[in-house]
């Protein structure tokens, strides 16, 4: 009777997953075992077993005819097909129910996890870093001591090994059962033992799984921050890198001997940060770490600079940056600073112009353009525009429109001020002119449009009354306040009444409760939304000073997180970071929660605010 090709072993109260290798040599101590579940199993497995071997044959023989006729009666008797399937799973199921005892060979065919825990020898706390050995696998301890391996089952000698440490070897079995194949191997200290604690500098909160690494030994911190790294018996300070994954890399010097408030390590989150600094002489746009360190000048200054409008604003994951600047000739330049490229510097648009920048919608850049050399009675005096860093294209999203014959005979268009409102870009359209009759026909418009330049839309247009024939200067005018991130005021002059409106979510109401004291003299605050768009920030003044606050994507369910602050609100640096300045030329980084900022560095406040700009930093 031909014997099973393996011989697997099962403990009886594990759900561990086993692997068995093909092609594996059994001894013949197994014979007695399938011996036994034959006896149990009936003909069903010995007609598997028969099938079995006849599929070989054929295979082996190379009579493939003979091979797919024997396969085409196998499939299309369903006695015979079931009733293989059938003998097999009597097999696997005879198998399922040995006990663990008897199946001595198991370790050859069959792998469990196994977790081995290093421990010292005094104090019983866990020893990261250290190396342990089994079977032929090596693994590295974790935070908590332990190290996971997977091995075949039977008798193994388990070796551990750290520098600064003895080394320690002990028998162990590896069983099928994963829960029974836990070990502990306590290690003897040789030399000095120091506590550390790993903090996020700008949180203060202490980091699990950091790497100290000192002189070729390696501890790693656990959920509250802390390792324990042994030292030469000699040495009473050892340089070290602190290390993890998302953070700069540390450089700091651990001392023997002390409290754990001196071996305390900050470590600081990865990134850059850029803005505008004068400190040369010139105003170049210069990026730190978080901290302030590895200051570097990325583009700088020609010395033809305007103190008063170069402007630069960050997208919300400050992979782009757009600058405004007058680096040569009588006019400032609209460039971008890619800093995913190497801060790569590309001009976005130039001439005999006068350029305003909008901000951020995604990774579009919006802006605005006053040409110089188009008269008043002309179209496209001004400019709606987008550009995309991702094509280097700039896209016309609208332009004003004209008429009339000379200066004192013109109607012209004009914009207000453009507002990033979720996906869209919402801003009114004006009129004025000089001559008599010159706006008779004319609208006043509040339009939409994507930073893509899709689903421009007129929300609304605006008649006025007829204007005597008498009147030569003439206006038509919209009025707008945005006073949350998708809360738009609209106001409408028309015959000496105002008339008011709210639009929110996409949708334009008349508001019977707003009043024009209400609606010019209300200081409306300039809500900073995250990069990921769930959060807000944002400040209130209150007897005299800064209150901060952070609510949702929607200025909702918000919390105070200061009061009474020479702060201001500066942006955001991830979901996880708020950026503040304070005495319009010292920058601070602080945890999104709240708390105590951090100063980062000195930077060159311009003179210009974009107030109500929400699609980036660097505006306030």
């Amino acid at each position: 009777m031909p014997k099973p090709k393996s011989t697997p072993e099962v403990d009886d109260n594990s759900t561990d997953p086993v692997e068995i290798e093909p092609g594996t040599d059994i001894d013949p101590k197994t014979d007695a075992v399938v011996d036994d579940i034959m006896k149990n199993d009936g003909d069903e497995a010995l007609e598997a077993q028969d099938k079995a071997a006849e599929e070989a044959v054929v295979m082996k023989s190379g009579r493939r005819e003979r091979f797919r006729n024997f396969m085409a009666d196998w499939w299309t008797s369903p006695r015979k097909r079931w009733g293989t399937i059938a003998g097999l799973l009597v097999v696997i199921a005879a198998l399922a129910v040995v006990p663990l005892t008897r199946y001595t060979i198991a370790g050859l065919v069959l792998k469990a996890p196994v977790t081995v825990q290093v421990v010292d020898s005094k104090s019983g706390e866990p020893v990261s870093g250290a190396t342990v050995e089994l079977a032929g696998k090596t693994a590295q301890t974790e935070a908590d001591g332990k190290a996971v391996l997977r091995i075949h089952a039977g008798s193994k000698t388990v070796k551990v090994s750290k520098k600064y440490y003895t080394g320690a070897s002990k028998k162990e079995l590896v069983t099928l059962s994963g829960s029974q194949n836990m070990f502990k191997v306590p290690v003897v200290a040789l030399g000095r033992q120091v506590s550390i604690k790993v903090v996020n500098k700008i949180t203060g909160k202490p980091l699990a799984g950091a790497t100290v690494s000192a002189q070729g030994a390696k501890v790693k911190t656990d959920a509250k921050g802390l390792a324990t790294l042994v030292m030469a018996s000699s040495a009473t300070t050892q340089s070290a890198n602190v290390s993890l994954s998302g953070y700069n890399t540390a450089k700091v010097d651990v001392t023997a001997g002390v409290d754990l408030a001196k071996n305390t390590f900050s470590i600081t989150p990865s990134g850059k940060l850029y803005f505008l600094s004068n400190l040369s002489g010139t105003i170049d746009v210069v990026k730190t770490n978080l901290d302030g360190t590895d200051r570097q000048t990325v583009l700088a200054g020609t010395g033809s600079e305007d103190p008063n409008s170069t402007s630069l604003l960050a997208s919300r994951d400050w992979k782009y940056l757009a600058l405004l600047s007058k680096r040569s000739g009588d006019n400032a330049s609209v460039y971008l600073i890619d800093t995913t490229n190497g801060d790569k510097l590309t001009t976005i648009d130039e001439g005999n112009a006068t350029f305003s920048l909008v901000g951020w919608s995604g990774d579009r850049f919006i802006y605005e353009v006053n040409r110089n050399t188009v008269s008043d009675w002309q179209s496209g005096q001004e400019a709606l525009k987008s550009f995309d860093p991702a094509t280097g294209h700039t896209l016309l999203l609208d332009q004003t429109q004209g008429s009339g014959t000379a200066e004192n005979n013109y109607a012209k268009q004009t914009f207000t001020t453009p507002y990033l409102m979720d996906d869209q870009i919402v801003y009114a359209k004006n009129w004025q002119g000089q001559g008599y009759g010159v706006l008779n026909g004319k609208q006043a418009e509040l339009d939409a449009i994507g930073a893509d330049g899709s689903e421009h839309n007129v929300i609304k247009s605006f008649t006025p009354a007829s204007y005597p024939a008498t009147v030569y200067y003439s206006s038509i005018s919209i009025g707008t306040q945005l006073y949350e991130p998708d809360g738009l005021y609209v106001q409408f002059s028309n015959a000496g009444q105002d008339d008011f409106y709210d639009y929110d979510d996409g949708k334009l109401t008349t508001d019977t409760n707003m009043t024009d004291a209400k609606f010019y003299q209300t200081p409306y605050p300039t809500y900073l939304l995250s990069p990921s768009g769930n959060g807000t920030f944002w400040s209130e003044q209150r007897d005299g000073k800064n209150t901060l606050f952070a609510g949702d994507g929607d200025a909702k369910n918000q919390k105070q997180i200061a009061s009474l602050s020479d702060y201001n609100t500066y942006g955001w640096f991830t979901d996880n970071y708020l950026l503040v300045s304070k005495n319009s030329s010292e920058l601070y980084i602080m945890p999104a929660s709240g708390g105590t900022p951090l100063k980062i560095t000195d930077y060159y406040k311009p003179a210009i605010n974009y107030n109500g700009y929400g699609g980036g930093y660097g505006g306030l």
